[in-house]
């Protein structure tokens, strides 16, 4: 598919034709027509560049890479530790960028555009560790109800996280929430 940058019609153009309806959102930079589906790998394009090769996406980005919705400000990518920053300037437009480390880089990834990402369950704990929670907890309840995220994954992940992590707390906070509710519902 071919997307719509702001290069192509201006900033201003590609802002325009977005609130109009007639293209989908892809990040400040870029968009894709609404009439044409949207795949993994259209909305992996506008990072390509950007993410370093020995790192992977995870989080709500992973989570949006994989299934759309709403896009996240925030791209986490996941490396093995002594990882190294990005250069500046290196930043993709609109995103903030933050860097971790963990298990995700070790773990079966998906590549969509030439970017690694983590696999839909990964996603989701990393979401709920260091997301936005506004957004996480209705994006994976999301992925839980529509079948791309499985439940039992997601449990066995969180079992398996050390109890002292960063954001270990909230991760199992979260998580307990998600779970009663779905067993409420």
């Amino acid at each position: 598919m071919d997307l719509v940058s702001s290069s192509d019609v201006g900033p201003a153009s590609l802002d325009r034709m977005a609130r109009e309806g007639i293209l989908v959102p892809l990040g400040p930079e870029f968009g894709a027509p609404v009439d044409l589906p949207v795949i993994p790998a259209d909305r992996a394009r506008p990072l390509a560049g950007f993410v370093p090769g020995h790192t992977v996406v995870s989080g709500l980005a992973g989570l949006w890479i994989r299934t759309g919705g709403y896009r996240p400000r925030t791209l986490d990518l996941i490396g093995v530790r002594g990882l190294h920053r990005l250069p500046p300037g290196c930043h993709p437009p609109g995103w903030i960028v933050r860097f971790h480390s963990g298990a995700a880089a070790l773990e079966p990834s998906d590549s969509f555009h030439g970017i690694r990402v983590a696999g839909p369950a990964r996603c989701a704990v990393d979401s709920l560790r260091w997301g936005d929670l506004g957004q996480a907890i209705p994006t994976v309840v999301a992925g839980l109800r529509g079948g791309t995220v499985r439940r039992a994954e997601v449990t066995a992940i969180v079992a398996g996280e050390s109890r002292r992590g960063a954001g270990a707390t909230r991760l199992r906070n979260a998580w307990a929430a998600i779970e009663e509710a779905l067993r409420a519902a």
